[in-house]
């Protein structure tokens, strides 16, 4: 939530600038947002036998996250593909802004890899304390709240002009 959340934030103010960033392309960023965590499957795919933790992980890398942006971008027209896997990438990327900021067991993320096999993380915040995520989600809503009543005080006024 943390991620799809923070995805949404940074989007909404981007778009103030660079409209590309809004509408509909925010969705596009928050699947962006949570793509590194399709290793995750691995829960339920256990309850039906399948263990393939190891072979998931893959996908809790950049190199592998950038895989699947490429394939999921494969599934929109030809024309958008090129901005699809560019917004799918940027959600990527804020992903692993946030998984940096953690304090990892594992001893971080490689970022690098498979350039550099070296770890990387700032042991900011727990991963198992909600409050972040909390504070997110409430200004996200915030967020979505206040352009909601620009947006819809902007088409008052328009109506008005005519």
């Amino acid at each position: 939530m943390a991620h799809i959340a923070f995805a949404f934030i940074l989007c909404a103010l981007l778009a103030l600038r660079w409209p590309v960033f809004g509408g509909r392309n925010i969705v596009l960023v928050m699947i962006g947002a949570v793509l590194p965590d399709i290793f995750k499957l691995y829960l339920p795919l256990q309850l039906l036998g399948i263990y393939a933790q190891d072979s998931l992980a893959l996908f809790h890398i950049p190199i592998g996250t950038l895989l699947v942006c490429g394939l999921g971008a494969l599934l929109f027209e030809g024309g958008t593909r090129v901005r699809v896997f560019l917004l799918f990438t940027f959600g990527m990327t804020t992903h692993y802004a946030l998984d940096v900021l953690l304090i990892h067991v594992s001893g971080g993320l490689r970022l690098l890899y498979p350039l550099s096999w070296e770890t990387w993380q700032l042991q900011l915040v727990r991963p198992d304390n909600w409050l972040e995520t909390t504070i997110l989600t409430a200004a996200a809503v915030l967020v979505y709240g206040v352009l909601k009543v620009r947006s819809d005080r902007r088409r008052a006024s328009g109506a008005h002009a005519r």
